[in-house]
């Protein structure tokens, strides 16, 4: 009797099968879903484990991304606070247009010129900004390393759920092809050779 494979799932049933995005205030659940449903097609996953297992991996990889945006974030935080007049600290507002700029790259005349006011470049206060929060960043690469880690066990997980799920049909195939081939095959009746006399019976 065959065994059913594992049941399937596909098209419009997989994102019944995912959780809640993840997602935190200003990130889009949208594009969440879409990138987990792009994992999701990227890896084959078929069954429900591996669906999940899928999604996962895809968190893991939104938690590394959101880390090094934060890591972004707090360099062009510190560099902005740098660049600050000491007598007359800037409003949150101001700050974080200063802040938006450096993230965009977006350096005019009035940053070059509030740098210059501070005896500093941009070099230099990429520098001073990079060791002043250097704790920081190094928190957030341990971060990103231990997401890291259990990315490659998510990984090898699927990995065994799969090759074990080919190697059962592999088998089962074979074993297939094996009773269909030894049907086929006419296996004739053996018999006594033909020079052999019947020995008879004692009477």
């Amino acid at each position: 009797m065959r065994k059913s494979s594992a049941p399937s799932v596909s098209g419009p049933g997989i994102s019944s099968l995912l959780g809640t995005a993840p997602v935190l205030p200003g990130e889009s659940a949208r594009l969440y879903r879409s990138g987990v449903l792009a994992a999701v097609q990227e890896l084959g996953a078929q069954t429900r484990l591996q669906v999940y297992l899928a999604e996962k991996i895809f968190e893991c990889l939104w938690w590394m991304r959101r880390y090094e945006r934060q890591k972004h974030a707090t360099v062009a935080t510190e560099m902005a606070s740098l660049i600050e007049p000491g007598e007359r600290p800037l409003d949150l507002e101001k700050r974080s247009i200063v802040m938006d700029m450096i993230m965009a790259d977006d350096i005019n005349h009035a940053l070059i010129a509030a740098m210059e006011g501070r005896n500093l470049s941009l070099d230099s206060l990429l520098q001073r900004a990079l060791f002043a929060c250097r704790g920081r960043l190094l928190a957030l690469d341990e971060q990103i390393a231990l997401k890291a880690k259990t990315l490659a066990g998510l990984q090898a997980s699927f990995e065994v759920l799969v090759n074990r799920r080919l190697n059962t049909e592999r088998m089962r195939l074979q074993n297939e092809l094996l009773r269909r081939d030894l049907g086929a095959v006419d296996v004739p009746l053996i018999g006594p050779p033909s020079d052999v006399k019947p020995t008879k019976k004692a009477g």
